[in-house]
């Protein structure tokens, strides 16, 4: 078997850093891409900032960006398996469960919606049962945070299968 390696780049998601913005492995029959996470920074405008607004227009510019590198890869939105989002918890060390429980309940809301929109005006829904699998955790920062942004939000997305 002859597994072929390309690095993909698209100037339609953020610049990557040290990292590729995505590799495609091809496996014959299909490919594999692999893929860095990402955060809602803006392509292509200067100092590409965060999109400002919290967890919804930055789950929404995730998305478009996750896609961007999808399309370069010569994928689509139907491509996407698995996503893992990472929130920053806002909740604070002194707060009461039942407190912390409100705000995450109030950022879970926020991303769903935000989630759901997007894959829905892609044709995927739950009431298609054709949603992607997804895993979403709180952390106290969220890794890929700059000091001057205000990251709400990170999406790794985990598999990626091309056909």
């Amino acid at each position: 078997m002859t597994n072929r390696i390309s690095y993909i780049f698209t100037p339609d998601a953020p610049e990557p850093g040290a990292y590729s913005q995505a590799i495609l492995v091809d496996m014959d029959s299909y490919g594999e891409l692999i893929m860095a996470g990402q955060t809602g920074n803006i392509p292509g405008v200067e100092g590409e900032p965060v999109i400002t607004g919290g967890i919804g227009p930055q789950t929404t510019q995730i998305l478009q960006n996750i896609l961007a590198i999808i399309k370069a890869a010569g994928g689509n939105v139907n491509h996407i398996l698995k996503l893992e989002a990472t929130l920053k918890d806002p909740a604070t060390l002194n707060m009461t469960n039942v407190e912390k429980g409100k705000i995450r309940g109030r950022q879970r809301v926020e991303f769903n919606n935000a989630y759901r929109k997007f894959f829905a005006s892609h044709g995927r829904s739950i009431e298609n049962k054709n949603m992607p699998a997804r895993v979403l955790t709180w952390v106290v920062e969220v890794p890929l945070e700059w000091p001057t942004e205000d990251t709400q939000i990170e999406i790794n997305p985990t598999k990626v299968i091309i056909y």
